[in-house]
């Protein structure tokens, strides 16, 4: 393999772990000799990996040229680093640091500016644990089908991925902006929020997603509760009532003013007093003062339903006509592998493979088991679950052992050992985590009703 290549593998790593140092330094020294992946996230070509590039390999060249004279002795280093890029990738971030530094505040005052500037749009920022993708994208949907609306798209929901949106795409007679605000530390929804001056906030939910970068589930409230706490306007925050976390910082006065939405709670301001789950989709009844509205959706399952509902909520807040609202939520479709439902034959794939979290699986299992049908179920576990990794994947998998015939583990890892657990006697498969899933989802289709694809691992785990 030549460093080139070998370069963009271990970039490839950098990229997905945030550029942290110390994270890809993990992932490195327990795959020292993993020169190659299956790029099942392949590495974006942004200014920041090109620059990276650029100097990993002047810093080579270097090396190289000092070492030259002496040319028996560069043989061992040498070789030792052109097989081990790390120290030339780690070297080429604090080479860059500075200009970033300065880049990223003048992004953030510029794209503040650029927004500000737009006195008729209206902002709305959405953050949580899980969940807000799926909200953005239906709110989105809804929104998009009233007037000219503009959204980050995918998962861009960093600084400079945001500020890329709004100096590339955003015009004079967009009326609303729908910015997704990601974390992994405390202080950065806040400064999102100081870049993009939310008049509207979502929080969807906290959870143990990310724990092993938050440390704690502590830390994890404060950090998403900032999108509430960066907004004046308490009355144009809306938080799910469902939330355990939420509903217990929720409670403090300085909050009392907030609009929630639940699946469940009646004391919400937006509840959802009845829904019906089909293969086909979502039949449910929002209530709201007094006004009870029905909806069909092709949408599946509450992890769906009660994401839909937040997308609902906050367009009842703007005002739109519930005619507009019902019309896009009858056509609304899921973003790509969040519980996307595809045919096979006579089976179900309900495809969420993009990213798992424990309430999420919880709930996909629990919309399962009320539905009759020979059920079939894929997963290599939850990651970044920190601590809580053992007994999170035990509990999924006693849960999964009452409701699946066939279980299929991907990878061998502490968290499939824990489902394993689980499962206590059931039997199951084990697959590498590198198999091509599709051969085998077409043949449990012959003789399966449903099957689950649940989360699908990148490439550092």
């Amino acid at each position: 393999m030549n460093i080139f290549s070998l370069l963009i593998t271990h970039l490839t790593i950098l990229q997905q772990e945030g550029y942290e140092p110390g994270r890809f330094l993990s992932w490195w020294v327990t795959h020292p000799f993993k020169y190659q992946i299956s790029h099942k996230k392949p590495l974006v070509y942004t200014s920041k990996v090109k620059k990276i590039i650029f100097l990993s390999l002047t810093l080579a060249l270097i090396q190289s040229i000092i070492l030259l004279p002496n040319f028996f002795n560069t043989l061992i280093p040498g070789f030792l680093l052109l097989l081990l890029p790390p120290p030339f990738l780690i070297a080429s971030l604090f080479l860059l640091w500075p200009y970033e530094a300065i880049n990223r505040r003048h992004t953030i005052n510029t794209t503040r500016q650029t927004l500000l500037s737009h006195p008729h749009l209206k902002t709305i920022g959405i953050t949580g644990s899980f969940g807000k993708t799926s909200v953005k994208d239906y709110l989105y949907q809804i929104l998009a089908s009233y007037t000219l609306t503009l959204k980050t798209p995918q998962s861009y929901n960093t600084i400079f991925g945001i500020a890329k949106v709004v100096k590339l795409e955003l015009l004079s007679k967009h009326h609303f902006f729908i910015s997704e605000m990601g974390a992994y530390k405390r202080g950065e929804i806040k400064e999102l929020c100081f870049m993009t001056p939310p008049q509207f906030s979502i929080l969807t939910a906290i959870g143990t997603q990310h724990l092993e970068r938050f440390k704690t589930l502590e830390n994890t409230t404060l950090a998403k509760f900032e999108i509430i706490d960066s907004n004046p306007n308490k009355e144009n925050c809306l938080v799910n009532l469902d939330n355990p976390y939420i509903k217990n910082t929720f409670s403090q006065a300085k909050y009392k003013n907030i609009k929630t939405y639940s699946l469940h709670d009646p004391k919400a301001d937006f509840r959802v007093s009845h829904y019906t789950l089909k293969p086909s989709g979502t039949t449910f009844t929002i209530s709201y003062k007094n006004n009870h509205y029905s909806f069909t959706s092709p949408l599946f399952g509450t992890s769906n339903l009660e994401n839909l509902t937040a997308a609902i909520s906050m367009s009842l807040m703007l005002k739109l006509p519930i005619t507009t609202i019902k019309k896009a939520v009858s056509s609304i479709t899921p973003a790509p592998h969040r519980l996307e439902l595809k045919k096979i034959g006579n089976c179900t794939l309900i495809d969420n493979s993009f990213s798992s979290n424990e309430t999420g699986f919880h709930r996909i299992l629990d919309d399962l088991s009320d539905i009759p049908g020979k059920k079939a179920l894929i997963t290599p576990g939850i990651i970044e679950l920190g601590d809580k990794t053992a007994t999170v994947h035990q509990e999924i998998g006693e849960k999964a052992s009452k409701i699946f015939e066939k279980i299929i583990l991907v990878g061998e890892s502490e968290r499939t050992k824990n489902l394993q657990i689980g499962l206590g006697g059931k039997n199951s498969t084990h697959i590498p985590n590198n198999t091509n899933l599709w051969p085998i989802i077409h043949e449990l289709a012959e003789s399966y009703d449903w099957i689950l694809l649940e989360n699908d691992l990148p490439d550092t785990f």
